[in-house]
Formats: structure tokens, C-alpha cells, sequence
């Protein structure tokens, strides 16, 4: 009886990041070590990335990001508890001080809130044509 042929699936991690991670995942992507990318379309570098998958026709998927930099859709640009004072999310450490502070309203827009975000970086992704 055959063995079942098996196949291993590795994904480029945080994607956008910045230009030298960019640059990393599309070597090892070029390289056969990654088979696709998850974009972080929130980061720094994300247009690039965006760039670089298309050129390079790498697959790429969304990385939904809710706990570092800026939201990408306009929910969460208002105010939010997910939110600091700066426009940015309060990061993983930020975080869980917020929640031992009781300082995180868990209302219904905060609860929507990621839904929100997911769908406004599927729409980024989406306009850049990857």
C-alpha cells in the first residue's frame, strides 16, 4: 500500500514588517524554504511587501494584526479602548496592562472591533492586486 504523500506548508511570517524582513522572506521564498507570505498590511513596509509578492508572484494571505501599530480600518481610528492616545494599538504588554486595569470596554463596537479590522485590511490587500 502507497504512503500518503505528505506536503509541508510554511508561511512568511509577519510580511511588511520592515524592508529587510521583506527582503529575507522573498530570498527564502525564492529559495523554496517559504511557500507564502501573511501580510501584515498595517506595517511599515506593507506597500512594499505588496510590491514584492506581485513581482515575484508569491502567495500571499492577510495577517490580521490587533496588537501593534495602527489600525487600518476607520472603527478603530476613532475612539476605542483597543486603542492608546497616540492612534495606535496598545501593543501585546499594553495589552494586558489595560486588561488588569480594567481599562478595555468590551461593548459591542469593541467586540465587532476585530471583524472590522479584518475586513478592512482583506480590502487593503485586495486594492494592492497581489
Amino acid at each position: 500500500m502507497p504512503q500518503p504523500r505528505l506536503m509541508l506548508v510554511v508561511t512568511g511570517d509577519d510580511f511588511g514588517y520592515c524592508p529587510r524582513r521583506n527582503q529575507g522572506i522573498v530570498d527564502c521564498f525564492l529559495a523554496g524554504g517559504v511557500s507564502n507570505v501573511s501580510l501584515l498590511v498595517n506595517a511599515s513596509a506593507a506597500k512594499q511587501a505588496a510590491d514584492l509578492a506581485k513581482r515575484h508572484r508569491i502567495p500571499i494571505g492577510l495577517h490580521a494584526n490587533l496588537s501593534e501599530g495602527a489600525p487600518v480600518g476607520q472603527n478603530l481610528q476613532q475612539v476605542s479602548t483597543l486603542i492608546n492616545s497616540r492612534g495606535f494599538f496598545h501593543g501585546k504588554m499594553g495589552f494586558r496592562q489595560a486588561l488588569e486595569r480594567s481599562q478595555l470596554s468590551m461593548d459591542q463596537r469593541v467586540l465587532s472591533s476585530p471583524n472590522d479590522e479584518r475586513i478592512a485590511g482583506s480590502s487593503w490587500l485586495s486594492r494592492q492586486e497581489c
